[in-house]
């Protein structure tokens, strides 16, 4: 569980760099006319962002989460090693970190024999087919379904290809396979050489598409990978604080993280990570009110339902105005991020207006959920 954070740590403004902000990617602005009210209520909310004790109890692990990891064709020693770490990082962060139910988690890898406990299956064409026939039959409408793939990706001037052992598996048929589960919310991570066209071609409503590459022509082997599992355990991804890593939080973590490694290697970069979630297939590398990209994968997270206020399960499920609450916290915080977005269509006035209210909405439900779960 995370640890109550105070805000004299950087996390929340401080009275004395009231006007100075520091955004996604280092970037600094200046805070304008009401800068002060601003800085007031984020202090009053930041003040409420402080955890109660949750003692030894696990959070509620709700069945609404599907993950999908899969690890292609490795190849070299070096890449096997790589792939493994990562693809296992993550299925620890499903099922120790976010309680994601292990009956809605399957894990596709190309040797099963090297740990058949934790691999579901070959990732063969065939067993990912099959894996996705599964999320069809188990997701509910509304449900996150979460795909991770990781390894290396072609492109032969027609289509793009996921290595695989046997048959490899193409753009059009992922399409097709992600095509069923249109009620589901789903994010497909391809973290893979040559994956930006996915990006465009797998772009629809609902759909978070997350490429480790600019487009199909960016052939060499990727590291997005690394860092975006890397994201889920590293609180400075989470951003704005609310104890949940938004699939947009942790993409921009990732490509900033990217973007080091390269200058850190003196190299020049090979691989330049995209997001499209707003189904025009125009995948971007920094979303933004200004492109209208990122608010959907804001507002989706694989942390559990739950996990804002850190409580035991027992005690969510014995107190429903405690669990109503939380809901109705996620509701505000989603509200936030979707005005933010609409900035740029309303007077400054409104805006201000709009986003006074729901910050203080988020500071007083905040604070209810504390007191509530002090009891």
């Amino acid at each position: 569980m995370r640890e109550p954070r105070s805000s004299g740590k950087g996390l929340c403004p401080r009275p004395d760099h009231a006007a100075d902000f520091t955004l996604p990617f280092g970037r600094r602005t200046q805070l304008g006319h009401w800068s002060h009210r601003f800085i007031f209520l984020m202090g009053l909310l930041c003040l409420d962002l402080a955890l109660p004790e949750a003692g030894a109890g696990k959070l509620l692990a709700q069945s609404s989460r599907h993950a999908l990891i899969v690890t292609g064709v490795a190849g070299e020693a070096e890449f096997k090693e790589k792939f493994w770490t990562w693809s296992t990082q993550m299925m620890q962060i499903l099922g120790e970190q976010m309680n994601v139910a292990p009956e809605n988690v399957s894990f596709l890898a190309g040797d099963p024999a090297s740990d058949s406990s934790l691999i579901t299956a070959k990732s063969t064409k065939a067993e990912l087919t099959r894996a996705f026939q599964k999320l069809k039959s188990r997701a509910r409408e509304g449900d996150l379904v979460f795909i991770l793939m990781i390894g290396h990706g072609t492109y032969d001037g027609v289509h793009y290809k996921f290595n695989l052992p046997g048959p490899d598996i193409t753009g059009s048929e992922l399409k097709s396979l992600l095509d069923d589960l249109s009620a589901q919310d789903v994010v497909l991570v391809c973290a893979t050489s040559s994956s930006g066209i996915l990006a465009r071609q797998l772009s629809q409503k609902r759909r978070v598409i997350i490429a480790a590459t600019k487009n199909e022509f960016e052939n060499n082997d990727t590291i997005f990978a690394q860092f975006f599992v890397e994201a889920f355990k590293d609180l400075n991804a989470d951003t704005d604080k609310n104890s949940r890593v938004s699939f947009l939080e942790a993409y921009l973590y990732a490509a900033q993280k990217v973007d080091n490694w390269y200058k850190d290697q003196k190299r020049l970069a090979t691989e330049h990570p995209v997001l499209e979630d707003n189904g025009d297939g125009v995948p971007v590398s920094l979303p933004s009110p200004a492109n209208k990209e990122g608010l959907y994968a804001g507002t989706l997270s694989l942390a559990p339902e739950g996990s804002l206020a850190a409580l035991p399960a027992g005690q969510l499920a014995d107190q429903p105005e405690l669990w109503a609450l939380v809901e109705q916290k996620q509701k505000i915080e989603a509200a936030i991020q979707k005005l933010k977005y609409q900035k740029t269509t309303l007077e400054e006035g409104r805006y201000q207006q709009d986003m006074e209210s729901l910050l203080i909405q988020l500071a007083q439900t905040n604070k209810k959920i504390r007191e509530m779960g002090k009891r």
